[in-house]
């Protein structure tokens, strides 16, 4: 069977699975009230046409933590679905979710449930401007799910609004399996205020989200190619990296042991542009406002004798991103795209599956990457 086709089988088993197993679940729009029938019946207005938005929310550092915490690829698969254990040692309760864009009307969610999942209802439907989820923590401190065959103990953190830069194309009345991405104080932003502190520039975290000191940070998750969404969170080793503007630096992560430089969740800056696990933050300066593009580059080519591997020989192309600047951290996931050899059709295959219908999950389209 060829590559292709075996990618739209998993997205199609995949799909089914997930809207089986509902994340969040996701309400009918309001009802229209009855118009009366009468010849003096008042001329009112129709409510404006409303949808639910659900999905979950997540530490993406945490989930990233548990799949490395566990070398050579023995651990469960890195995989954003209901009972695997990624998600349920990174699911966040207690978060509100914020639907926000210009131009449109805010919505914000009750607090989540254990599992993390939430759903904001009444989110005005929108067919030219998209949302852009931010995830807003509790009031006490965040609790993660731990038992004894975690393989990490997530230290206690201080959690901030995060924005994830993914935008929602809400043009339905049924939006699910959303993602809200909340980071904290002992990952990445730890590691970059000590890097910047060793490197003559005395900074706190606080001092990274101070508007006054910094236009914002951007974390920048690379991931090998997804099956379906942005569901398959497997990390994309050996990565380039190159911003147009800001100071961008590459991280990784280690079983955290309190080293100079490691933040209590295992993460660090290290030198030159490559990251061995496609983790990188942006530093923006202060009042910056201009567009940034961050470019990457796979640093892996498969020697002609090896197998390629289930994404076809590397390098793979990794579409660039563009970062608006904004207060605050947010974080953007990039996929990386397969790099399948062009291929004729096998008369004797199965005839290809129809093309689903994808319009439940209400993300805006991409652009495919050039090149």
């Amino acid at each position: 069977m060829n590559p292709m086709r075996t990618v739209m089988k998993a997205r199609s088993l995949t799909a089914s699975f997930l809207l089986a197993a509902t994340l969040g679940g996701c309400a009918e729009s309001d009802p229209v009230p009855p118009v009366p029938t009468g010849l003096d019946a008042p001329v009112t207005e129709l409510p404006a046409s409303q949808a639910a938005v659900s999905g979950l929310v997540f530490d993406p550092e945490a989930f990233l933590a548990m799949y490395l915490a566990i070398p050579n690829g023995e651990g469960p698969p890195a995989y954003l679905l209901p009972g695997m254990p990624g998600l349920m040692y990174s699911a966040i309760p207690d978060a509100r979710v914020r639907l926000y864009g210009p131009g449109l009307r805010e919505s914000l969610s009750p607090p989540s449930s254990p599992a993390g999942q939430w759903q904001a209802d009444g989110v005005a439907l929108d067919e030219h401007t998209p949302y852009l989820a931010e995830a807003v923590p509790p009031q006490g401190p965040v609790t993660f799910y731990i038992d004894e065959y975690a393989p990490l103990a997530l230290p206690p953190a201080t959690y901030y609004p995060t924005t994830h830069v993914r935008p929602i194309q809400v043009s339905g009345t049924q939006c699910s399996s959303q993602t809200a991405l909340m980071v904290g104080s002992a990952g990445a932003l730890d590691a970059v205020a000590q890097h910047l502190t060793a490197g003559g520039t005395p900074t706190t975290v606080e001092d990274l989200l101070n508007p006054a000191r910094t236009g914002g940070v951007v974390l920048l998750n690379v991931h090998t190619p997804s099956f379906f969404y942005d569901f398959f969170l497997t990390p994309m080793d050996e990565v380039a990296v190159e911003a147009s503007a800001g100071t961008v630096v590459a991280l990784d992560w280690a079983y955290p042991e309190g080293l100079p430089g490691q933040s209590p969740m295992g993460y660090s800056v290290i030198p030159g542009s490559v990251s061995p696990v496609g983790y990188f933050a942006l530093v923006l300066p202060p009042g910056a406002s201009a567009p940034v593009t961050v470019s990457f580059t796979d640093t892996v080519v498969t020697p002609p004798e090896e197998e390629p591997g289930e994404f076809g020989p590397r390098p793979v192309l990794i579409p660039s991103a563009t970062v608006e600047p904004r207060a605050g951290v947010s974080v953007q996931r990039v996929f990386a795209w397969p790099n399948f050899p062009p291929f004729e059709p096998d008369p004797l295959e199965d005839p290809p599956l129809p093309p689903m219908d994808e319009s439940w999950h209400c993300v805006a389209p991409e652009p495919p990457p050039e090149g």
